[in-house]
């Protein structure tokens, strides 16, 4: 069977790397003796599928990932016994029974979302920053290659930027991005462009999702369709 889960990595893990983290949930599986399946080949790894990577020092509650077992059992007694080895900070929060051959989460996630949140620069001007980046059409930023430095237009990625609480000199913006293969957005990329004091602020990613239309699911939703 295969199971897709909804995870968190909150404070206490948020320096960690992806790859640290996988491993962590990978050697959290084999301690509560969940019947995981292993590929074939020289070097046999279990397989368990993240969604998309989640940078060094960003926080979330809404990770994903699948993972495929030799029998069948119960989400609940799957979270139990998962949860019951993962150290503080990492928390699976839901899980369901999967169709074996659905798309693997990297080849369907295209949104993510996430919650910034920093203290302002004395002359923020944050609504008139705001309206800047909404009413461009291009935002150029530069990403290093193997060989030499690119330039990728960001801004046709950008889905939404708002306020969610601003006062006493620091506030709260929710972004909507592009993420996946079809074109992804870092949410430092913007970040930089906004006036916070010192350049600095908290990243929060609150949820991945599937586009169906104009509906945003999250990877659980859509593991039905």
């Amino acid at each position: 069977m295969k199971i897709r889960a909804r995870f968190t990595k909150q404070e206490p893990v948020r320096f960690i790397s992806h790859l640290d983290l996988a491993r962590t949930v990978e050697r959290a599986v084999r301690r509560a003796g969940l019947p995981v399946l292993y590929s074939q080949g020289f070097n046999p790894r279990p397989k368990i599928a993240f969604g998309s990577a989640l940078a060094v020092g960003i926080t979330s509650s809404a990770e994903y990932v699948d993972m495929e077992f030799a029998c069948e059992f119960e989400a609940d007694k799957f979270l139990k016994a998962i949860n019951g080895n993962l150290p503080s900070g990492i928390r699976f929060e839901a899980a369901k029974a999967i169709v074996p051959d659905a798309a693997p989460l990297m080849s369907v996630i295209d949104r993510a979302q996430y919650i910034l949140t920093g203290e302002l620069g004395q002359e923020a001007g944050l609504g008139r920053v705001i309206r800047q980046i909404l009413d461009s059409g291009e935002i150029w930023i530069e990403r290093p290659g193997k060989k030499q430095t690119r330039k990728v237009n960001i801004r046709p990625w950008i889905f939404a930027l708002e306020v969610l609480e601003e006062g006493a000199g620091a506030a709260t913006l929710s972004l909507l991005v592009q993420t996946g293969s079809g074109g992804n957005v870092r949410p430092e990329e913007v970040a930089a462009h906004l006036p916070w004091a010192a350049g600095l602020c908290r990243i929060h990613r609150s949820g991945l999702f599937i586009a169906q239309g104009s509906r945003l699911l999250s990877p659980l939703e859509a593991a039905h369709l």
